[in-house]
């Protein structure tokens, strides 16, 4: 069952904040180490089903999560003064097992993660591309964690060629959610998420991004079986597919995508264009970044040429802005703080900001570029710390400083202007660490 909106802010909320008692306000001795995983709240509101993540001895386990049941009227009354609702939820806590099955699963997903890595990737055209697509019988279309608009309509896209050229056995999984914007897109609302049963699948098509640990917890239904196709358009070392084609010249992987139909000989849908048309205008920031060229306008053309109302697509993915997510503009702008004599603009954004505005992740989307489009401002960072103990930075810069190189060394990745990275750091320590360091780059250049 998927949770509402609301539900969701609300289920949000509630783990936040008894992670917040059972670091500070709870003193039970019987409760060892206890991570709250996640919240599911009941269709009326009245129930929440806490899943926490127990350690220690089995007996140890059992002690901490009776403690926990028996703790829950004192935390339902401490979560009422908090909780503005007419009803405050009655708390019931569940042992989720999820972190056990990583811990079994991880050194088997390590091997094959190796063994991957060492066997370099065969390079195809995009002609030999269709032919790999032709000699698979069921498909799992995937992209990289945190989605944006580039990696929903290239999946999607994809997945219109995959059927119009007679695939029947697709499925598209992403390890996080589709962010709301993207929505309205054909086949967004059957993307599934790593809850589903694993698909049956021979081939496993990679999106806008080349390894296996970009690809989030999807990389668990991945064997030594499955036939790896990347499409790219990052230029990176050590792909991890069995074949692919990456092409740092196309701006947008949905720019590929298209292309595919005319090499696959199979008629540009509109549902397709429009895809492949919001995958082509976010990664392009409207065709103003500098990854624009002369294709990108030619590629363009053809989906216009398809019936899109081109108006209402810029307003839907570009031009609207819900309430919260000015709210948490506001807090961006007020927060924004000048280093490296004005060549460093950075803002920072926490997940009790994203509740008290009453929004969620995606309001996040585009407000590091309020920092990068500063007069004078050659790096612009935003942190966010959405998640307790992880912080994701965000970084938008000009020609000068190459984005996704200086975010490599911490595992994140994109273009030169526009990259971001997921840090397993608290913000006070990442926040820091990253300023003096690009601080000092910054200074260094200009010495």
């Amino acid at each position: 069952m998927t949770q509402s909106g609301r539900a969701q802010r609300v289920a949000e909320l509630i783990r936040q904040e008894i992670a917040r008692l059972l670091s500070k306000g709870l003193k039970d001795p019987r409760i060892g180490f206890v991570s709250v995983m996640s919240v599911r709240m009941s269709r009326d509101l009245k129930y929440a089903d806490v899943f926490v993540s127990l350690f220690g001895e089995e007996k140890e386990r059992k002690s901490s999560l009776i403690a926990l049941q028996r703790s829950a009227g004192w935390i339902r009354r401490e979560l009422g003064k908090v909780l503005r609702m007419r009803y405050t939820p009655e708390v019931r806590f569940l042992e989720d097992q999820t972190l056990d099955r990583v811990y079994q699963l991880e050194e088997v997903f390590h091997e094959i993660h190796e063994e991957r890595k060492r066997a370099p990737m065969i390079k195809l055209s995009l002609v030999e591309i269709v032919e790999e697509f032709r000699k698979g019988n069921s498909f799992l279309v995937t992209s990289h964690v945190n989605p944006d608009g580039d990696s929903v309509g290239s999946i999607l896209a994809l997945e219109q060629l995959l059927r119009a050229m007679n695939k029947e056995k697709i499925t598209c999984a992403m390890a996080d959610p589709v962010p709301s914007v993207y929505a309205n897109l054909k086949g967004a609302k059957k993307i599934i998420d790593c809850t589903a049963e694993r698909p049956d699948f021979d081939v496993l098509i990679i999106l806008d991004v080349s390894s296996l640990d970009r690809i989030g917890c999807v990389a668990q239904w991945v064997d030594e079986k499955v036939r790896i196709i990347v499409i790219d358009h990052h230029l990176v070392d050590n792909p991890e597919g069995t074949v692919g084609f990456i092409d740092p010249s196309y701006a947008a992987v949905g720019e590929i995508v298209a292309e595919l139909f005319e090499v696959a000989g199979v008629p540009l849908t509109r549902e397709a264009a429009h895809c492949a048309y919001v995958a082509q205008i976010t990664d392009t920031s409207a065709y103003r970044f500098s990854n624009t060229n002369s294709r990108s306008h030619h590629l363009a053309a053809r989906l216009l040429d398809t019936g899109l109302d081109v108006s209402a697509i810029s307003r839907e993915v570009l031009d609207i802005i819900s309430v919260s997510k000015v709210k948490l503009l506001r807090l961006v702008l007020d927060r924004m703080e000048f280093r490296a004599q004005g060549k460093l603009a950075a803002s920072y954004i926490t997940a009790e900001d994203i509740a008290a505005a009453g929004g969620s992740k995606d309001d996040i989307t585009g407000l590091v570029n309020y920092a990068g489009n500063i007069d004078g401002v050659q790096v612009g960072l935003l942190f966010n710390a959405h998640e307790p103990g992880k912080t994701k930075v965000s970084l938008r810069s000009r020609p000068s400083f190459n984005s996704a190189e200086f975010l490599e060394e911490f595992g994140g990745g994109g273009h030169a202007a526009a990259a971001g990275a997921t840090l397993d750091s608290p913000l006070e320590e990442v926040q820091p660490m990253l300023l003096d360091r690009l601080e000092h780059l910054l200074e260094e250049e200009s010495a």
